[in-house]
């Protein structure tokens, strides 16, 4: 009976554990974030979000591909971090994240995997900056950018945990995020770009 109940207890406690899928989110000087080309400063001169999203293993069969920022597939599992303090082009590391019980997947498991970032004046969460970015138009300046897609990651568990940045063709490469201006900053430079034509239309 003692060994029955020993058994129970041992398996209602390993269950939590198998269901996680774990990753550490986190870069290093080989995988830096750019804004605009160069590394991204750190959170005292400007704040920048990031956040993982994941999808099927299937979801694609090679490397190099960046998804559209308005792809429904790619769910995001609130593994949130922001950049830091002190490095340019780091972020803060989460270490044990868990990710997979959010979407379903248990640790041990593959997954096709985006980072994407932001800057923090475009929102706290992904789905506020997707609505300031409004499909291209934004309705702020603000940078925003995603890596190429992480290839089959297998999630970790209790025994190894996988690192998402890094040369693997299942982790990521460091990536650029790009400033993009409010439609009232174009709308400035087309009338700029006007006056000087006219200008140079009346000139002798």
């Amino acid at each position: 009976m003692k060994q029955t109940l020993s058994l129970i207890v041992f398996l209602a406690l390993s269950l939590p554990a198998q269901g996680q899928g774990l990753v550490n989110f986190r870069n290093d000087a080989t995988t830096l974030i750019s804004a605009d080309g160069v590394p991204m400063p750190a959170s005292g001169t400007q704040q920048f979000n990031f956040a993982m999203f994941l999808a099927p293993s299937t979801t694609v069969s090679s490397i190099g591909i960046t998804p559209m920022f308005a792809d429904p597939v790619w769910q995001n599992v609130g593994g949130y971090t922001a950049n830091g303090a002190s490095v340019a082009g780091r972020i803060n590391t989460r270490l044990n994240l868990d990710v997979g019980t959010p979407s379903g997947y248990s640790g041990g498991s593959s997954v096709d995997f985006i980072i994407r970032g932001w800057s923090a004046n475009a929102g706290a969460t992904w789905a506020e900056a997707l609505a300031n970015w409004n499909n291209g138009s934004p309705v702020l300046p603000m940078f925003i950018g995603s890596s190429t897609v992480g290839d089959d990651l297998r999630l970790g568990d209790d025994v190894s945990v996988p690192t998402v940045f890094g040369p693997l063709s299942s982790q990521v490469a460091g990536f650029n995020m790009i400033g993009v201006p409010e439609p009232s900053s174009f709308a400035l430079v087309g009338l700029g770009a006007a006056a000087l034509w006219l200008s140079y239309r009346r000139s002798p």
